[in-house]
């Protein structure tokens, strides 16, 4: 395990204590994600991989790709949202799951979602 995957569990694992709450914090960070695209989600995301930091420019708002990425990306946090108001607490448990286990396609969904192409860095 790398240093960020250890900050990052116990965020997230602060995060899904609360998903057991009637609103899921860790949905909601999803969708700022989706929408704003910060740099230190994609910042993030890189060294929980550990690839080096990626140059190209992040905030390349008119590419189509990004913007099908983002509204499916949406979509999919809404359908989660929507579960976890339900009494099942699923968002933490495969945000903890990614950490751990650092599948592609997640790593290929954030760069999509940056319009940074489906490659990892």
């Amino acid at each position: 395990m790398n240093s960020t995957q250890i900050k990052s569990l116990m965020v997230i694992g602060g995060l899904a204590l609360l998903g057991f709450g009637p609103l899921s914090f860790t949905c909601l960070i999803g969708f700022y994600v989706v929408i704003d695209r910060p740099i230190w989600f994609i910042d993030g995301v890189v060294a929980l991989y550990g690839g080096p930091v990626d140059s190209r420019p992040i905030h390349a708002r008119t590419l189509p790709l990004a913007l099908a990425a983002r509204i499916e990306a949406g979509l999919i946090l809404l359908v989660l949202l929507i579960l976890d108001i339900a009494p099942v607490p699923v968002t933490g448990g495969i945000g903890l799951y990614v950490i751990l286990a650092r599948p592609a396609w997640f790593v290929q969904l954030a760069h999509s979602v940056y319009g940074l192409g489906s490659s990892p860095p």
